[in-house]
């Protein structure tokens, strides 16, 4: 099976998850492009695909609204699933909250992208290699009950994403497909 891991990202970490998926489904002898969004052309070639797009602003990429858009007739012909990665599912009831807030689901439905396979990860958050504006749209969502500094760390779950692959291969090798 050919697939596509694409990915939307600003400072690399969900490009890094992407490669992960890539390794992994290679593992399982799959043909495997990984390749960000805005460098691809056509998903004609694709028997799958995998998408990510950090949530940045309270919202996925761009990148990934236009990609969607732009293949959203060839996307349904095709298994898609569907990674966002953000900081705040670390906070109270922030997964639940991700999943409400965060997940555009008539977009995603409109894709093919099946709403029960969609994974929500933690991201990386280097406080160091964003600019002030990035900070600021951080402080306005930030709910100030720890240091902000305890959350300058890389929280991405490689077990968990590994976990959420082998979900999506498990369900591409069932009968149901």
């Amino acid at each position: 099976m050919k697939i596509l891991s694409g990915y939307a990202s600003v400072h690399g970490s969900t490009g890094e998850i992407a490669q992960f998926i890539g390794q992994i489904l290679k593992e399982h002898d799959h043909d495997v492009v990984v390749e960000e969004v805005t460098n691809i052309t056509s998903v004609s070639e694709y028997d799958a695909c995998i998408l990510g797009s950090p949530i940045h602003g309270g919202m996925w990429l761009t990148e990934m609204s236009r990609f969607i858009a732009r293949f959203e007739r060839d996307l349904v012909t095709r298994p898609v699933f569907f990674y966002i990665t953000c900081i705040r599912v670390l906070e109270p009831d922030g997964y639940a909250h991700v999943q409400e807030n965060y997940l555009y689901k008539a977009v995603l439905e409109d894709a093919g992208v099946e709403l029960d396979q969609v994974g929500i990860f933690a991201g990386k958050l280097d406080l160091d290699s964003i600019d002030w504006r990035e900070r600021w749209t951080l402080s306005l969502r930030y709910d100030g009950k720890e240091d902000l500094e305890s959350n300058n760390n890389d929280f991405r779950d490689w077990q968990a994403i590994r976990g959420w692959v082998n979900e999506v291969l498990a369900r591409w090798e069932s009968p149901d497909g």
